[in-house]
């Protein structure tokens, strides 16, 4: 009797047993669950927060431009047009606006040149006109009157050659004029291009490429050798 009694009681211990376990093993498995909706719930919420760091990342980086570029605005551009002005006023200001500083000595020594030539033509211009008028009013070398310059002597009072002399000249120096006007547009054009090629951007990486050209001889075109010219940029 004792060993039946014995044997139900160890029975039901053993089914007890069981039932805690299976309880136990689904109790687990439901908190598991849950804690893994709660991670994915999470994960899921963290993706808004993304999209809106990204929205505000980008709006920092439109204003950085825009300041940027606000900034950039503040510093005077290279102007063409105040390069010409420069440069009519000044002759030689607007290369010095352009920084070419190499090309000012060119452009007064442009300017001396055109002095000097001025300075002998005018001279003898000037001799030549007095010595012509002197003989044109009538002075001869039998007069008291004494010449006005040598060249009256130099000449033998002769009005025809004075006065071929003194066209000469004149004609000398209309042409230093027009030449010295022609320099200063030069200076002044060339003031402009410099100013409009300013800030143009020459890359190392273009190249000219020339190789020989053979076409062979067809019944439409003849044979023809040359060279091609490649530019690469």
């Amino acid at each position: 009797m004792i060993n039946l009694l014995r044997y139900h009681f160890i029975s039901l211990s053993e089914a007890t047993f069981l039932n805690k376990a299976s309880l136990i093993i689904l109790l687990g498995l439901f908190l598991s669950q849950v804690t893994f909706g709660q991670q994915v719930k999470k994960a899921d919420s963290i993706t808004p927060i993304k999209k809106t760091d990204s929205i505000a990342l980008a709006k920092k980086t439109d204003a950085l431009k825009k300041v940027l570029i606000d900034s950039a605005s503040l510093f005077p551009k290279h102007s063409p047009r105040k390069a010409t002005i420069y440069s009519l006023v000044c002759p030689g200001l607007g290369q010095i606006y352009n920084r070419k500083y190499w090309k000012v000595p060119i452009v007064y020594a442009g300017f001396a040149t055109m002095g000097y030539f001025f300075g002998a033509n005018h001279g003898e211009y000037i001799k030549f006109r007095n010595a012509y008028n002197f003989v044109a009013s009538g002075n001869t070398a039998g007069n008291n009157v004494p010449p006005v310059n040598d060249y009256v002597t130099r000449y033998s009072y002769q009005a025809d050659l004075l006065q071929n002399g003194r066209n000469y000249y004149r004609r000398n120096l209309e042409l230093t004029y027009i030449l010295t006007g022609v320099w200063y547009l030069l200076v002044t054009v060339d003031a402009q291009v410099d100013a409009q090629f300013f800030n143009f951007d020459v890359s190392d990486r273009i190249t000219l490429n020339v190789q020989p050209y053979i076409q062979p001889h067809t019944s439409q075109l003849p044979g023809v050798t040359g060279l091609t010219f490649a530019l690469s940029f």
